[in-house]
This record gives structure tokens, sequence and C-alpha cells, in this order.
């Protein structure tokens, strides 16, 4: 038993994970900024490519974990 289970169910986990990825990615969208790898920011100004592509991966990351709460609980 870890220090957090009181917080949210062990099953959940993975859900409340992508949901916080895609919030993240919506606000790095609307913010024109976004974090890459290292902690170094990408401005959407100055390196589109990069930042798109960086945005790309939050939404993949937060559609992956709901996805595999979905399958998890699907059985």
């Amino acid at each position: 038993m870890d220090h957090f289970s009181y917080l949210i169910d062990r099953q959940h986990r993975f859900l409340l994970i992508g949901i916080i990825v895609l919030v993240i990615a919506v606000i790095f969208t609307l913010s024109g900024e976004s974090l890459e790898r290292y902690g170094r920011m990408v401005s959407r100004a100055e390196e589109p490519k990069r930042f798109w592509w960086s945005i790309a991966m939050f939404y993949l990351g937060g559609i992956f974990f709901i996805a595999l709460y979905l399958y998890q609980n699907s059985n």
C-alpha cells in the first residue's frame, strides 16, 4: 500500500494520468510554448515544427494512457 492510495483507486490511475497529460497538452497549445526534453521550452513562433511535434507527443501520450485504462477495465 502506498502513501497516495487514498487519492485515487489503483484501477483509475491510468485514466487520471491520461487526463492530466491531455490538459497539459491543451494548455501548451493555447499558450504557444511547450516543454521538450531536458526542460527546454519551445516556442510556436520561433520553432513551429518542433513545437507541433512536442504537442503531438503530449496528445498521443494522453490518448495512450486513456486507451490503456479502457483496455484494462474492459476485461
